[in-house]
């Protein structure tokens, strides 16, 4: 008897010794289960941050060269419509450039000289929105086409 109630106990104390591990077992996998989501999820949130700061990266290098296209070529037999879209597209940036590059622009299309014009804007904007990213274009390397600009 004194045997079997010995063995008794050991099976108890294994079955606890099981059970408890199990236990923590289980809550280990939960606590890295949701550790494991909670960085997927972060990773995800930044993934999607990028891609939304990407996008109004794209949404506003058109709207700097849409406006310096058009302002530079504004005559004043230009159509009201290319009047009040100038106006547009330069109030929006006005509202969204930092103070020194929207300066710039304005003189790029006010009074161009070899420094400050429309091209030295687009690597100021280009130099803003891509960062690091930007590379070593200058003025000479951007394409511009106007009549007998080769000659």
């Amino acid at each position: 008897m004194t045997v079997e109630i010995g063995l008794l106990e050991v099976s108890v104390e294994v079955l606890k010794l099981a059970v408890i591990l199990g236990v923590v077992q289980f809550l280990t996998s939960l606590w890295i289960s949701e550790r494991l989501r909670t960085s997927l999820q972060k990773e995800h949130s930044q993934f999607l941050e990028n891609l939304k700061w990407e996008l109004k990266v794209r949404e506003q290098a058109v709207r700097v060269a849409e406006y310096l296209a058009l302002a530079r070529n504004l005559k004043e037999e230009s159509s009201d419509l290319d009047y009040r879209k100038a106006n547009q597209l330069s109030w929006e940036l006005a509202m969204w450039l930092p103070e020194n590059i929207y300066k710039e622009m304005v003189r790029a299309i006010a009074s161009p000289d070899k420094k400050t014009n429309a091209l030295s804007t687009v690597l100021s904007v280009r130099e803003l929105l891509l960062q690091e990213k930007s590379g070593n274009l200058t003025t000479e390397d951007i394409a511009h086409h106007a009549p007998r600009c080769g000659k």
